[in-house]
């Protein structure tokens, strides 16, 4: 079975093709270096297509805390119908598009990480990233094209994970 399809080398020289991720029921891209070993890149896409709800369910959360702060922060924007009102957490992927798993060179390939990017209405400039580390959110946030393993996310200004 081929789990990446249209994979081809781009303008910066890296890996980048398509994958299907389970849970949203689509393809996303993914990007990744040369040097990354096929083996943890077909790992990466395995351990994305075994989130579970519960994963899911809080990178909802978060981005629903995301949302709601940059409505707070900027309220004369006009947001699509309907997003300041969600209830229900998993509501707010009608808001939003995870389209690219990146697959960055790891420090310990025993650990599973995903780093998923994508677009959201409510933060059209920057999108929006979620990170996570055996089966922990880490970071949902603007992008920033943060690397999970060199990043300090901990203290990031933007991490919703961690602002209360």
């Amino acid at each position: 079975m081929n789990l990446i399809k249209n994979l081809v080398e781009n303008e910066f020289e890296q890996m980048e093709g398509d994958i299907y991720f389970n849970f949203l029921k689509k393809d996303i891209s993914i990007l990744y270096e040369k040097e990354v070993p096929m083996e943890y890149i077909i790992k990466s896409i395995e351990y994305l297509n075994s989130l579970d709800q519960n994963v899911m369910r809080s990178l909802c959360e978060y981005s629903k805390k995301f949302s709601r702060k940059m409505i707070n922060n900027y309220p004369d924007v006009n947001y699509p119908i309907g997003l300041k009102n969600i209830s229900e957490a998993l509501e707010i992927l009608n808001y939003m598009e995870i389209l690219r798993l990146k697959v960055d060179m790891y420090k310990d390939d025993s650990i599973r990480v995903l780093n998923l990017s994508g677009s959201c209405a409510w933060d059209e400039d920057n999108g929006i990233q979620w990170l996570i580390k055996e089966d922990k959110v880490i970071y949902v946030g603007p992008w920033d094209d943060l690397d999970i393993w060199y990043a300090d996310l901990d203290n990031e200004f933007t991490n919703y994970v961690y602002m209360k």
